[in-house]
């Protein structure tokens, strides 16, 4: 799998072109708007190899469709965000809460009250590192299940991401990316050395990311399509 989700970005015959548009795109990225059209790739990424179209990359067309699921993409992964920066907040205020002005009736420091935080704050940091882990592991299996589905509410379903989460395919496709992901940020260090390095790095960066939407693209192929199917029954029914 690594091997195929490294060679994917460069193959077919318009694969320098996309490289040179989805690098220019990250590299504008500061305007925010540009990046969106990234985020929709990828899911485009996503949902081609989920079909079994996985030799060839998709091209930059129909510019809207890819804003729009851009943008959706965008909110899925920032309400992901979310939940580990509210424990973060919670991590620092425990922190600060040791080190804070409590005094006992004699106007001396309560070490009671402060060693109570200063536990409080490792449990909480320990909370913390493990919701940031399950929201980093949990985000692509949500923009995949909106890619393969086209309902953000598939982002969020319990049975769905308990579907794709619990897989041992989609876990190895995770780490893979995981891999990939760290191996484009060491290339991007090491190129922004150089000044015409520098102006690389948004391509490289661009190249990792979607070699990474093909490891979860493929194992979205493999992954039991339980939740995803009673997803769209209800959603028919609903209808």
């Amino acid at each position: 799998m690594l091997e195929d989700a490294i060679r994917y970005p460069w193959n077919g015959e318009q694969k320098v072109e996309t490289i040179l548009i989805g690098g220019v795109l990250s590299l504008l990225g500061v305007f925010f708007i540009p990046v969106l059209f990234v985020f929709g790739y990828l899911v485009r990424v996503i949902r081609a190899v989920t079909d079994g179209d996985d030799e060839v990359p998709p091209v930059f067309e129909e510019w809207g469709d890819l804003l729009i699921e851009g943008l959706v993409a965008f909110l899925i992964s920032l309400v992901y965000s979310l939940v580990p920066l509210v424990v973060i907040g919670l991590a620092i205020a425990s922190f600060i809460l040791p080190f804070s002005v409590v005094t006992t009736t004699g106007g001396e420091p309560s070490s009671g009250i402060a060693i109570g935080g200063l536990l409080l704050a490792l449990v909480i940091v320990f909370v913390t590192v493990v919701v940031s882990l399950g929201a980093a592991y949990l985000l692509p299996a949500a923009v995949a299940a909106y890619a393969v589905t086209g309902r953000v509410g598939a982002a969020f379903s319990p049975g769905t991401l308990r579907a794709i989460g619990g897989s041992g395919t989609y876990a190895v496709a995770w780490l893979v990316a995981v891999a990939i992901g760290i191996g484009a940020q060491v290339l991007g260090g090491l190129a922004s050395a150089t000044v015409l390095g520098a102006v690389l790095v948004p391509f490289v960066s661009f190249y990792g990311n979607v070699a990474g939407a093909y490891a979860i693209g493929t194992a979205m192929r493999e992954v039991p399509a339980l939740g995803l199917e009673s997803e769209t029954r209800a959603s028919r029914s609903v209808a």
